[in-house]
């Protein structure tokens, strides 16, 4: 799954560096959020828009990691 890709990336970046242990921090909570939010919208099923709101969570939770693996900050 998509989170699961995220997860895997934030790990990536704090083993190599890329991401400082508060930015690792900070993503995995926006992961941990959407995780939350798709529990809950999966209960009464989901529907177009709440798809699309969680798609937009993951599209601006993959940005966020790209833009904290590529800001040259080290460890």
């Amino acid at each position: 799954r998509r989170d699961h890709q995220q997860q895997v990336r934030i790990k990536q970046g704090n083993r190599s560096g890329e991401l400082t242990r508060q930015e690792a921090r900070r993503l995995e909570a926006e992961q941990a959020r959407i995780r939350v939010d798709e529990r809950f919208a999966r209960r009464g099923g989901i529907t177009p828009e709440e798809r699309r709101r969680i798609q937009n969570e993951l599209n601006k939770a993959s940005r966020d990691i790209r833009k904290q693996k590529n800001d040259r900050q080290d460890r």
